[in-house]
């Protein structure tokens, strides 16, 4: 390093100053050494801390869970010998017997074997003992359940309408509203006891029974008896027509029921056909159109105008045939106030309790009504409030939708799904044609082209001579393959609608064959 002051004494003469090497050097290392010194302690004491907690927690872990499980078993043994002396003090009741059974059904009726058939004791889906309403809501979900597997009642015959979410409080459950159509109860004709006008079995003290039919009965009677094992707090409400379920004094099921005949159409849940179903619109003016549908031995839908001359008596005639019905609501055009559809017209200017008041009055006309479609209403089924609030008011009544689709732009459909409604719209017209036998023909076939293409179709139909006949000609010469159904049977999910199936645009027409 002798170069090394020669260079330093060059660089200092001009102006630069260089350190001397070595003991600069050396300061370095030796810090370099103390750091590294002091950061080992460091080190060392840290982990030694960290030791001696994970000694002293896990002492104090293995002391909590002696401690835990000497707790337990101490409160096991109490509640074992609580739960003794409550047995010794309260004694089980004795189980029911056969006459306790008996006793509930009314005179003369044979439904016993039937009703004695052993309750299914499962266990619940969920725990309980929470006492809260969801638990409470559900029991009476698993009660109605069991009620089901119990009668055996098909799929097909529960059509279940909306369920809508609910809070109260903390608790959350769902408001759910159902159809159930209820079988006609099978008997052994040589026990059957002799009937009245009604279908009713007499009663040896009056010689009549006061009540509902036996299969609403049995269906009552059965559901009493599954609350009672599984929700003993829920509280059942009963109608003509509707019963009403509540827990905790909320309400969580709304039900419509109805006995059916053998006639009633079911379709097996596994049927994979494609589906057609025949709406006929503007019926109740005519009992011969009545007549003349129900001789075609065909299931069609009647949507009967509710305050035409005759629409009781043609929505009992539908019904007693085992065939559909369904409301059809007269509603405001965009041509209103020139052009009416008739009385009991519902208008895009009602409130919703206008609305509901009108809706009930109608469906007093309209006995066995399942659902509902509009007879015109091009004005209001494009306005979305006045849309919304028919939708609620036909989800609290228990209906379900059809949209005829009186204007391109109607969105009764949509709104409807968007509320939870089952609801469809009809994909082809039969009148929208020529007036003749041969243009009805043509679009019947082309709607049995739409079902096989898609699955399914929805048309409708007014009831005018020359679509009667094409639809007596056509049952004689359909495509049995197609499943001919009522609306209800039609899938939900599923689009039943497109453009292209609608050969034109139907107008409101406020001319009818139907007298209002």
């Amino acid at each position: 390093m002798e170069w090394f002051p020669a260079l330093r004494k060059r660089l200092a003469a001009r102006g630069v100053h260089l350190p001397d090497p070595y003991p600069y050097t050396a300061r370095t290392f030796k810090g370099s050494v103390l750091a590294t010194l002091l950061a080992a302690i460091l080190f060392l004491i840290a982990y030694a801390v960290w030791e001696a907690a994970n000694y002293t927690a896990r002492n104090v872990q293995r002391t909590a869970f002696m401690t835990i499980e000497t707790t337990a078993a101490t409160s096991r043994l109490v509640t074992e010998k609580a739960g003794q002396a409550v047995e010794a003090l309260f004694p089980k009741p004795a189980p029911v017997t056969e006459a306790s059974l008996e006793s509930v059904l009314p005179p003369g009726s044979h439904l016993g074997n039937q009703m004695k058939d052993a309750i299914r004791q499962n266990t619940l889906p969920y725990q309980e003992g929470s006492g809260t309403l969801t638990d409470a809501a559900r029991q009476i979900d698993f009660a109605l359940l069991q009620t089901v597997l119990r009668l055996k009642l098909d799929k097909g015959r529960i059509l279940l309408l909306t369920s809508d979410y609910r809070t109260q409080g903390k608790d959350i459950y769902h408001l759910q509203r159902m159809r159930i159509y209820l079988p006609p109860v099978v008997q052994d004709p040589a026990q059957q006891a002799p009937r009245n006008e009604n279908g009713n079995a007499p009663s040896a003290e009056t010689g009549d029974v006061k009540g509902p039919p036996e299969p609403v009965f049995r269906f009552l009677n059965a559901l009493a008896e599954s609350l009672d094992t599984w929700a003993d707090r829920a509280v059942l409400t009963e109608s003509p027509g509707k019963l009403t379920l509540a827990t905790k004094g909320v309400l969580t099921h709304e039900i419509w029921f109805e006995a059916t005949t053998d006639a009633f159409p079911i379709l097996p849940p596994t049927d994979k056909a494609p589906r057609l179903t025949i709406v006929m619109n503007e019926l109740g003016g005519d009992k011969a159109v009545t007549a003349s549908l129900l001789a075609l031995k065909l299931p069609i839908t009647f949507s009967v105008l509710p305050f035409a001359k005759d629409a009781a008596a043609t929505a009992t005639a539908a019904h007693e045939a085992g065939q559909e019905v369904l409301v059809d609501m007269p509603m405001e055009t965009m041509q209103s106030p020139f052009v009416k559809a008739g009385p009991g017209e519902i208008t895009t200017k009602m409130s919703e309790e206008d609305m509901r008041i009108l809706m009930d009055d109608a469906l007093g006309h309209v006995p066995y009504a399942t659902g509902a479609s509009n007879f015109m209403g091009s004005r209001l089924t494009t306005d979305t409030a006045a849309t919304r609030r028919f939708c609620e008011i036909l989800a609290r009544s228990g209906l379900y939708v059809l949209d005829d689709v009186t204007h391109q732009e109607s969105i009764l459909y949509a709104e409807a799904r968007r509320r939870g409604l089952p609801a469809w719209r009809r994909a082809l017209t039969l009148n929208d044609g020529p007036k003749t036998e041969g243009a009805v023909l043509a679009d019947l076939k082309k709607a049995e082209e739409t079902a096989r293409a898609k699955g399914h179709a929805v048309v409708i139909a007014t009831p005018a001579p020359h679509v009667l006949a094409a639809l007596k000609r056509w049952s004689q010469e359909r495509d049995k393959d197609i499943r001919l159904v009522p609306l209800r049977l039609q899938p939900v999910e599923e689009e039943t609608f497109a453009s292209e199936d609608i050969p034109s645009e139907r107008q409101d027409d406020p001319t009818s064959p139907i007298e209002h």
